[in-house]
């Protein structure tokens, strides 16, 4: 990620080959980050419900820097929720 946007070189190509193919999907979006506010996350999250997808869990998850147990217990529970 950088300049809230996702990265530009692998994920944003991957995300946009599948963009026109997720709707109706339930998809589990998951960040971290060390600037900003996370907006990106945001983002992401609106293009997805744009795309016609589910997120679970409303929004996505975003952690500030590296998870802590907490986050790491939140991103267990978002897993068990998409399974």
């Amino acid at each position: 990620m950088g300049a809230e946007e996702l990265e530009d070189t692998e994920f944003e190509p991957f995300f946009t080959s599948i963009e026109g193919k997720i709707s109706g999907k339930k998809i589990a979006l998951f960040g971290s980050y060390d600037w900003g506010d996370g907006e990106w996350m945001r983002l992401w999250a609106d293009r997805v419900k744009a795309a016609g997808a589910e997120i679970v869990d409303g929004e996505g998850l975003i952690v500030n820097n590296t998870p802590d147990d907490d986050a790491l217990a939140k991103c267990r529970d978002l897993g068990k929720k998409l399974a």
